[in-house]
């Protein structure tokens, strides 16, 4: 008899703080937040664990107190996140012929095999995550987006796929950090992914958004679509890289400057030039830096970070130059979250940004949607990754999906046997 409700732990290792949730998740798509264990990160340096030795006690410690508080202790797997910036998206697509029968299940599962084994990956490169877009019979000029095509005829089916990449070492170092704190892996997402799950309405992911979220370390960029995630991208770029250009135009500490970053507004109001949040000591020389002055230097930052994302999608094709003017093809707008999406301002900013690749996009503060048991503290902008693992996690027990990853697991056959020993041999055990 299946179970109607299993225990699930997200661990999001951060370039800011690790956190790690335990919850309850049901068949029909929903959870409960049991218990969370969080520490400061030290270690991880945009997105990159840096050093194994001092992020994998802060990753043990923040398991240990969620599984202390939660009172159990679920399964060895753990769903985890993946940011910096070898992360990137990648399509690809397979084609098999038919010859007039009818599809079956069997084809559609060869043809999606395929078409993930066509992801072109460079040497130093490991695919992260696949999802299938769709998958098209004979000529057809859109496929079936949501839609089954087993008992078609037709004389050829493709398969078109989204899939993540990351960089071998910058993968290896989560594995290796996991498996010493005694943990498995179940599945790893990317960071916005991950973020869109939980801050994203249905709406907004069948219709198109563009999720955008600003940590620390790293600027994690998707665009769903269909209910899919359809472009994935990462910069370098997050709100430690805005802390130190206060710290070093003021010449002030980084605690002081982050404090400074908080009571900033990219609105850039008039009256906040007699507002005075930092003055240099007297020996070197006792300037006064206003608001309005740090909030203009903050906002070219932020503009700047704005003007490299919408190059991107401009060039990816999900908003177009319509007789010169910006053409939005994403009704959902864009959704801000992440640390740095708690900048006053910064929403205004996106939605308004001037220049021949303006955006023209609606923009909104993205939060975790989840308001049950245990939520205090994981609704902050800060913590969608780590609630968008939970969704996710929920959402494929609804649909059955690990129903044929434990059978996987749980298969003896030769070709079985040599897929798993060459996965470990590959990543090793840590």
């Amino acid at each position: 008899m299946k179970e109607n409700k299993k225990i699930v732990t997200a661990l999001d290792i951060g370039s800011s703080k690790i956190l790690a949730v335990v919850a309850e998740v049901y068949k029909d798509g929903t959870f409960r937040v049991l218990a969370q264990g969080r520490t400061e990160s030290q270690g991880v340096l945009d997105g990159n664990v840096t050093s194994i030795e001092e992020v994998q006690p802060q990753v043990k410690s923040a398991l240990v107190e969620a599984f202390g508080i939660a009172g159990k202790i679920p399964s060895n797997d753990v769903c985890t996140n993946i940011s910096g910036k070898s992360v990137e998206g990648k399509d690809s697509s397979a084609e098999m012929p038919l010859r007039g029968r009818t599809v079956t299940l069997s084809d559609m599962k060869n043809v999606q095999s395929m078409a993930q084994d066509a992801v072109e990956l460079k040497e130093d490169q490991r695919l992260i995550k696949s999802e299938l877009l769709y998958y098209m019979l004979d000529n057809q000029d859109e496929g079936y987006v949501g839609q089954n095509p087993i008992d078609a005829k037709s004389s050829r089916i493709s398969a078109h796929m989204h899939s993540a990449v990351a960089s071998a070492a910058n993968a290896l170092a989560r594995v290796k950090v996991i498996r010493r704190s005694g943990m498995d892996i179940s599945r790893i997402l990317p960071e916005a992914w991950a973020s869109g799950y939980a801050v994203l309405t249905e709406d907004e992911i069948q219709n198109g958004v563009v999720l955008i979220d600003i940590g620390a370390g790293t600027t994690d960029v998707a665009v769903f679509q269909a209910g899919l995630p359809r472009f994935t991208y990462t910069l370098n770029y997050g709100g430690r890289r805005i802390t130190q250009r206060i710290s070093g135009f003021v010449h002030c500490s980084m605690q002081e400057a982050e404090s400074i970053k908080n009571k900033l507004d990219l609105r850039c109001s008039p009256e906040d030039e007699e507002v005075i949040l930092y003055r240099a000591p007297l020996e070197e020389g006792g300037k006064k830096y206003s608001k309005l002055e740090l909030s203009k230097m903050v906002y070219h930052e932020i503009r700047s970070l704005n003007l490299t994302i919408g190059k991107k999608l401009f060039e990816a094709g999900w908003y177009k130059s319509v007789n010169g003017a910006p053409c939005n093809t994403l009704t959902g707008g864009i959704v801000l979250t992440g640390g740095t999406a708690l900048l006053l301002g910064i929403t205004e900013l996106f939605s308004a940004m001037p220049g021949p690749l303006a955006y023209t996009f609606s923009t909104r503060l993205g939060r975790s949607r989840y308001t049950g048991d245990a939520c205090i503290g994981l609704n902050s902008p800060k913590e969608s990754a780590a609630m968008g693992l939970i969704a996710y996690e929920a959402l494929r027990f609804k649909e059955g999906d690990e129903d044929e990853e434990e059978k996987a697991a749980s298969d003896d056959s030769l070709w079985a046997k040599t897929k798993r020993f060459l996965i470990e041999f590959f990543i090793g055990q840590y």
